[in-house]
C-alpha cells in the first residue's frame, strides 16, 4: 500500500509542478523585486485636481497596484486611465467608493439610492438588482472594486458619519440586505469590500476626524456589529474593509482594528476563517494617522494583516520604502509579502486584466452608462420605496382627494430651501397661508456626499421646532425627504400626516409627488426604529 502511495506521489508532484509553473500569476511572482510586489499592496487616489506627473510617477518609481477614483469628468477620466495603464507594468485595478454608484465619483450620473433607501425595500430583489445595475455602470467606466457596500448597523441616531450609508438598525436585516448587494455587484462582476469591520454603526465620532471606540463585550459585538460581517462571510464576499475603531473587547491594547493584528489576523482571518483580500479604510485618516508617523502607518496596517493599503497620507514614496525596508530585513517574512500579492494579482487575473491591459472606451461613455433602462428602474426602485408613517387625514386618491385640494386652491405646496434661515421658513409658512392643508417638503439638512457639511444657518432642532410649532396653527402633511431619525426630532403629533423620502434628488421628489397625488401607494418600511416607530412599520 504505500509503495502504491509513493508512486502516485511521484507521479502527481510533476503534475502539479508544471501547473504551478506555468500559472500566470505564479510566473509574474517569479519575474517580480521585493519592490515591485510591495507596490502591489498600495492603491494611491486620483482626481481631477491631482498634480500633472504625479500618478506617471508613482508607476514608474513605486510600480502601485492600482488607483481609487476621486471625482472628475468621464471622458478626462478614461483618457487619463488609459495613459495610466500603458506606462503600468502591471496592469493597475481601478477602484472607487461608489456606496450610491458611479454618480458618486461622476456627478453626471443619477444617484442610485444611498442603503437607509434600500433598507425600505419590502424585500431584497431589488436590492438585487441594484447591485447588478450599479456593476453594470462600474464595468462601463472601467471600475473593478467597489469599496462598499456599508454593512455596519446603524443603531445610534447621532452617528454622524453612517446613517444613511446603512441598511438600518437591525442586525438580520442589514445582513440579508447587505448580501443581495453584495451578490448583486459580484455577479455582475465588480469586487466588493463590506465595510467597516468590525463595525462602525454605533458610535459617535466620526473616523475621518478621530478614533472612535467602541465600549461593549463581545457578546454583544457578536450579536450585533459582527453579525453582518459573518454572514457576508458565509456568503463569499470577496473583500473585507477593516475600519479605524479602538475596540476594547478585541484589543485591549487601544490599537485602530485597522493596525490591530488581533482583530485582523486573528478574528478575522482565522476566527472567522475570511481567505479573501483585506483592505484598509483610508489610510490618511484622523483616526488612524495620528496614532503614529503617517508614514508608518501602512508598514503598522500590513503587519496587521491587510493585503491591501489604502490612500496612505503623503509621503506615499516614503511609507512604500518602509514596507519594503521592513521586508529585505526580516521584519517581515518574504512568504507574508507573498501571501498578499498572491491574492491581488489573482483578483487581477479573474478581473481578465493580469495580461491584458483594460482599456476604457471614452466614446459615448456618459451615453453607455447613463441609459434609460438604468435610469427608469432608479425610479421604480424611489417608488418602492417611499415609507407612510402617519397617513393623512384627507383621502389621497378619488374624490375630495388632496391633489384635487391642491388644484382647487384649498391645499397648498412649498419646498423649503435646503439653506434655510428664520426668514425662508416664514417666507415658505406665508406661501401657504389661509389653506386648508399645507403640503411641506423637507429637505436634507447635510450634504449628502460624507454629511460633513450642513446646508442650512440654522440649527436642526430650531428648524423642527418651527415646523412643529406650525403643523399645530395648519394641518401640515410633512414629506420627510431625509432620513427617518427626523422623527425623534419633531413633535409628530402636530403633523396631518407624514411620508418618508430619504433624500431630495429629482427621483425621490418625484416619487413622493406620485403618493401624495395617490398615483402610487407607499410600500416601503421603516428601516430603523425612530419616533416611537419600530423597524419595519408602515402606515399604509
Amino acid at each position: 500500500m504505500k509503495r502504491i502511495i509513493l508512486l502516485l506521489m511521484v507521479c502527481i508532484m510533476p503534475t502539479i509542478s508544471f501547473a504551478q509553473k506555468n500559472d500566470p500569476v505564479e510566473r509574474m511572482m517569479r519575474k517580480m523585486s521585493v519592490r515591485d510586489k510591495v507596490g502591489q499592496l498600495f492603491i494611491i487616489n486620483y482626481g481631477h485636481y491631482t498634480p500633472e506627473g504625479e500618478i506617471e510617477q508613482m508607476i514608474k518609481k513605486d510600480r502601485i497596484g492600482g488607483l481609487i477614483i476621486m471625482e472628475d469628468e468621464m471622458v478626462h477620466y478614461a483618457n487619463r486611465m488609459n495613459a495610466f495603464q500603458q506606462q503600468s507594468r502591471v496592469p493597475l485595478v481601478i477602484s472607487i467608493d461608489g456606496e450610491w454608484g458611479a454618480s458618486m465619483r461622476f456627478d453626471t450620473l443619477t444617484q442610485f439610492p444611498r442603503n437607509m433607501q434600500l433598507g425600505a425595500l419590502s424585500n431584497t430583489d431589488m436590492v438585487y438588482k441594484v447591485g447588478r445595475a450599479m456593476a453594470d455602470q462600474f464595468r462601463r467606466v472601467g471600475v473593478h472594486i467597489n469599496y462598499a457596500p456599508t454593512i455596519d448597523v446603524n443603531n445610534n441616531p447621532k452617528n454622524p458619519v453612517i446613517g444613511q450609508r446603512s441598511f438600518g438598525d437591525n442586525p438580520e436585516k442589514v445582513a440579508k440586505y447587505g448580501a443581495a448587494l453584495i451578490r448583486g455587484m459580484q455577479d455582475g462582476g465588480v469586487w466588493t469590500s463590506a465595510k467597516h469591520f468590525p463595525g462602525h454603526g454605533d458610535t459617535d465620532v466620526d473616523s475621518h476626524k478621530a478614533l472612535p471606540t467602541l465600549p461593549f463585550d463581545r457578546a454583544r459585538l457578536d450579536a450585533i456589529e459582527l453579525y453582518p460581517f459573518k454572514e457576508a462571510i458565509n456568503q463569499d464576499v470577496w473583500m473585507v474593509m477593516v475600519g479605524h475603531l479602538n475596540v476594547p473587547a478585541l484589543d485591549p491594547t487601544g490599537m485602530p482594528s485597522s493596525l490591530s493584528y488581533p482583530i485582523v489576523t486573528k478574528l478575522l482571518k482565522e476566527e472567522m476563517g475570511f481567505k479573501g483580500i483585506v483592505v484598509t479604510d483610508a489610510l490618511g485618516m484622523k483616526g488612524v494617522s495620528t496614532y503614529m508617523p503617517a508614514e508608518m502607518v501602512p508598514l503598522a496596517s500590513f503587519k496587521a494583516g491587510s493585503d491591501m493599503l489604502l490612500m496612505p497620507a503623503k509621503d506615499w514614496h516614503r511609507s512604500i520604502r518602509n514596507v519594503i525596508k521592513a521586508v529585505k530585513s526580516g521584519e517581515i517574512s518574504r512568504e507574508r509579502l507573498d501571501e498578499s500579492v498572491r491574492k491581488v494579482l489573482k483578483m487581477k487575473q479573474q478581473l481578465g486584466i493580469l495580461e491584458e491591459k483594460p482599456f476604457i472606451d471614452p466614446k459615448n461613455i456618459y451615453e453607455d452608462t447613463e441609459t434609460k433602462e438604468v435610469v427608469d428602474f432608479i425610479q421604480q426602485v424611489c417608488d418602492a420605496s417611499m415609507t407612510m408613517v402617519k397617513r393623512p387625514s384627507v383621502a389621497l386618491k378619488g374624490e375630495g382627494s388632496l391633489a384635487e385640494l391642491i388644484k382647487s386652491g384649498r391645499a397648498k405646496e412649498v419646498v423649503l430651501d435646503k439653506r434655510m434661515s428664520l426668514a425662508s421658513l416664514d417666507g415658505a409658512k406665508a406661501s401657504v397661508k389661509g389653506a386648508e392643508y399645507a403640503v411641506v417638503y423637507l429637505p436634507e439638512l447635510r450634504a449628502p456626499k460624507n454629511d460633513f457639511n450642513s446646508y442650512s444657518n440654522m440649527k436642526p432642532e430650531e428648524i423642527y421646532g418651527f415646523l412643529s410649532e406650525w403643523a399645530r396653527q395648519q394641518k401640515v402633511i410633512l414629506a420627510v425627504m431625509n432620513n427617518p431619525y427626523v422623527l425623534d426630532q419633531i413633535d409628530m403629533k402636530a403633523f396631518d400626516g407624514i411620508v418618508i423620502g430619504y433624500s431630495s434628488v429629482d427621483q425621490n421628489m418625484k416619487a413622493m409627488r406620485k403618493v401624495l397625488s395617490g398615483q402610487i401607494e407607499a410600500e416601503g418600511v421603516m428601516p430603523v426604529s425612530a419616533g416611537g416607530l419600530p423597524n419595519g412599520f408602515s402606515a399604509k
